[in-house]
């Protein structure tokens, strides 16, 4: 029964995105505290992914980060052409991740799937590796430490996180705007 309950839902989200696009959470990417999404869902063509979304299309989808201003993208780009994707906010939009909780998604819904690279873009100079660890809203005894725009220690955080080697992981800093993988 639940598997039956699985592959319809996967069914509808793949529908909603093929019929004009759908943010991460629309397209089944998991919510804090969910499960990733199904191998049924990585078959959408382009996703929009939000600050503190996680998502994924399948092989030859695009992916769609609006308004990265003060965040960064991470995205994986997996050998069978995929891509998992989230979209890291300095601060916690209500009910979407925390910048110490995309990580972590995202290696859930990757799996063992096996990964080409990682692409991370965006404010690079608003980051600090240690925000991927702890979540500038966590911090309720002392300051969280500044930014450092320290591009390879972002690098080094976020391929430890997701369990990578080190050189499949670049690191870009991209002005304003939207980012498209």
């Amino acid at each position: 029964m639940a598997r039956a309950g699985l592959a319809v839902g996967a069914a509808m989200v793949l529908a909603v995105c093929t019929a004009g696009g759908a943010d991460a959470a629309q397209a089944g990417a998991p919510s804090p505290g969910q499960p990733a999404a199904s191998a049924a869902a990585t078959s959408a063509t382009s996703v929009r992914i939000t600050e503190g979304e996680v998502g994924e299309v399948g092989p030859r989808g695009t992916i769609t980060y609006p308004s990265v201003t003060s965040c960064l993208v991470v995205t994986v780009l997996l050998r069978d052409g995929g891509k998992v994707g989230g979209h890291a906010s300095l601060f916690q939009v209500p009910g979407k991740y925390s910048s110490d909780e995309i990580l972590p998604a995202i290696r859930r819904a990757v799996g063992h799937r096996p990964v080409q690279s990682v692409d991370v873009s965006g404010a690079v100079g608003a980051w600090n590796p240690s925000y991927f660890r702890k979540a500038v809203e966590r911090y309720t005894d002392t300051a969280p430490p500044g930014p450092t725009g320290d591009a390879h220690g972002i690098g080094d955080a976020v391929a430890r996180l997701l369990g990578q080697p080190r050189g499949k992981v670049t690191v870009q800093d991209l002005p304003d705007g939207d980012i498209t993988r």
